[in-house]
């Protein structure tokens, strides 16, 4: 039987209620009918729940996705019956009444929850398939970065080791084993000889297949990959370790590879490597591909420059441009909503001369895809589209706080969009996410370059907009910007997409060489003073 849109939106409004708690009663009564009336409330909504599950918010770079620690105390006694009455309240909604992960928010999740009657844990620190109670706590606590399980700190101790204790009563046979602990090989520190080594096993061991060459989620066996219950599951993106599942530390990353991930196509190691202690050399392989966390910006600097502007992505000029990191988060104002985006942050670096402006674009999509292209992705069933990106200003930029509403506009005020689409950048006009217009008699370029998993787009537009829908653009001044991304071989088109919300983006002056020039000269004539102040000095005392 179809669900109704009513059905949806009530189910979305207990999935909120579920994992922000009590809301203010106007908010509980706007969740359930969606953005009709008013969309900023809605939008308040979403990211209340953004940054509950470890996700940031719409606005300014929020760094949340942090994996808070549990308490170090030794294990305790849970109730099981106490325990019951938290886990309806906060974990039913998703992982079902009867703990078999088909809870009624499980529809909007990916990857999906946990089943517990399976009595499958994907994290465990032991060496057998029981997990141990402190295992179960810290997820609890900490949660799962990279997917919808929130950090449950905010509940008492006690409360969650309650919960340790009803959540082995679903399938209470899986756990007359008892939990052995696992012991990892003695560590080795990371250097380069330990990386360079870690390298070899990873290729040896063939983690490209799944992981990609460098890490990037890319491996050609991402298509086929599907967890113990058929649902297509994503290989782990490397490079972002702060959305590791079972935590990022050197630890942690060490017993997932001698560990495996129970559930998933991620076996155990230690009996693959030549010797234990590789599974040291490979996590420092693992640790060297990506940063510990990201640095979100929350200013775009576009640096002004006396040289021509290169379109290559990869020429040395970019790589020396300072990057700006931006978070990305699904669509879920209006429908179709992207409640499970495959592209989380962008990259962008910025340069302009007298005549015009470049942005070099950088961000991570496991499969290069175009609208005639056969997607390689998990989820490939869905409608295939072309990968695209965008950069969206006001048409009109005017001094002040006042901006177009950040969801591409409305009829009161369009945005402009510098678009890149399949290979090739455009302009467009857009008073609201399905009210598009492209922009003829432009003067746009782009280039492009895909590998590895990962987009590097230069595109190139001129300073001065041509016409009342192109903005143009000042320096030292600071613009509104926001950015839109669509994994086409995911199904993500229209208003199925990853966003932000305005950033701001200010055109700094061009460096004069006065800097290389000034400092040595300053240093010179003080050095002079200092020699004549000490010349005087010796001839007053030879008086």
């Amino acid at each position: 039987m179809a669900r109704t849109s009513a059905g949806r939106a009530t189910r979305r409004a207990h999935l909120l209620r579920c994992l922000l708690g009590p809301l203010p009663a106007a908010y509980s009564e706007y969740a359930a009918v969606g953005p009709s009336s008013a969309p900023r409330i809605w939008t308040l909504l979403v990211a209340l729940f953004r940054a509950r599950v470890g996700l940031h918010a719409l606005g300014v770079s929020l760094i949340i996705g942090v994996v808070f620690a549990p308490s170090e105390g030794s294990a305790q006694a849970g109730d099981a019956n106490a325990g019951k009455a938290v886990y309806e309240r906060k974990c039913a909604m998703c992982h079902g009444v009867k703990g078999d992960g088909k809870g009624a928010g499980a529809e909007l999740l990916d990857p999906k929850p946990r089943d517990f009657t399976s009595g499958v844990y994907k994290i465990r620190t032991t060496a057998n398939k029981t997990p141990s109670d402190q295992d179960l706590f810290r997820i609890i606590t900490a949660g799962m970065p990279g997917t919808s399980m929130p950090p449950w700190d905010v509940l008492p101790e006690k409360e969650r080791w309650n919960l340790v204790a009803y959540i082995k009563t679903f399938a209470a046979d899986k756990f007359k084993e008892a939990p052995k602990k696992l012991e990892l090989p003695k560590e080795v520190s990371s250097s380069e000889a330990s990386i360079k080594r870690g390298k070899e096993m990873y290729e040896a061991i063939e983690c490209h297949k799944c992981h990609g060459n460098l890490g990037r989620a890319d491996g050609p066996s991402r298509p086929e990959l599907k967890d113990d219950w058929g649902h297509p599951i994503a290989p782990a993106n490397l490079t972002k370790r702060w959305t590791f599942r079972g935590g990022a530390s050197r630890t942690e990353i060490a017993t997932r590879i001698a560990n495996g991930v129970l559930g998933t196509p991620m076996p155990s190691f230690i009996d693959s490597v030549e010797k234990p202690e590789d599974v040291w050399h490979l996590t420092n392989y693992i640790l060297s591909l990506g940063p510990e966390s990201p640095a979100y910006a929350t200013l775009v600097t576009v640096n002004g420059t006396t040289d021509a502007i290169p379109d290559d992505p990869n020429a040395e000029f970019w790589k020396k441009a300072a990057p700006n990191t931006i978070p990305l988060m699904g669509q879920v104002i209006v429908d179709p909503r992207n409640f499970n985006p495959i592209i989380d942050l962008v990259i962008v670096r910025g340069a302009y001369n007298d005549k015009e402006i470049a942005f070099h674009l950088t961000w991570d999509d496991p499969s290069q895809t175009t609208a005639e292209g056969r997607a390689d992705a998990p989820g490939a069933a869905k409608k295939i589209a072309a990968d695209a990106i965008a950069l969206q200003f006001p048409s009109k930029i005017v001094p002040g706080t006042e901006r177009p509403y950040f969801l591409m506009g409305d009829a009161t005020d369009s945005v402009y969009l510098l678009r890149w689409e399949g290979g090739k950048a455009g302009e467009v006009s857009a008073s609201g996410p399905t009210k598009l217009k492209t922009l003829e008699g432009g003067e746009v370029v782009s280039k492009t370059v895909y590998e590895n998993g990962q987009y590097r787009v230069v595109i190139k537009r001129p300073l001065a907009g041509k016409g009342e829908e192109r903005p143009t653009f000042q320096p030292s001044t600071f613009v509104p910007v926001a950015f839109q991304a669509w994994d086409g071989g995911a199904g993500e088109t229209g208003t199925r997409m990853s966003l932000t919300s305005w950033y701001y983006l200010r055109l700094e002056p061009p460096q004069s060489n006065r800097r290389f020039v000034v400092p040595p000269v300053v240093a010179l004539l003080t050095l002079v003073a200092m020699l004549l102040v000490v010349r005087a000095a010796s001839r007053g005392r030879g008086r």
